[in-house]
């Protein structure tokens, strides 16, 4: 696959992920917390393949270097910010959300980064 292709084929995966986000978040708000929680099981799946269970565990560092794209790195923290949401204990929330911000920063930086270069 080409540079453009594989360009490409990220930015249609992450507007992909947006598009089934709204959806989950409009499960989770309608109530029906269980088809929502398993759409987002489904969509880390679809963003992380056979990595999941890996970027899911490691740092946020690591994580952001393992996804490569900032378009990756900003679809898995949207991810978080959903399962944060979705998350009945505050603390596994709260350490959910401190995960997602902790990405965005890392993104911000690489973006930073990059501009300056």
């Amino acid at each position: 696959m080409s540079g453009l292709q594989r360009e490409d084929y990220v930015l249609k995966q992450a507007r992909a992920i947006a598009a089934m986000l709204a959806r989950i978040a409009g499960l989770r708000l309608g109530g029906e917390t269980e088809k929502a929680r398993v759409e987002l099981e489904q969509c880390y799946t679809l963003l992380l393949g056979s990595r999941a269970a890996l970027i899911r565990q490691v740092d946020s560092s690591t994580a952001a270097a393992l996804l490569g794209s900032p378009e990756k790195i900003h679809a898995f923290a949207d991810l978080l910010h959903e399962e944060a949401e979705q998350e009945k204990d505050q603390r596994r929330s709260a350490f959910l959300r401190g995960r997602a911000v902790e990405l965005e920063q890392h993104l911000e930086r690489k973006i930073d980064h990059d501009a300056g270069s």
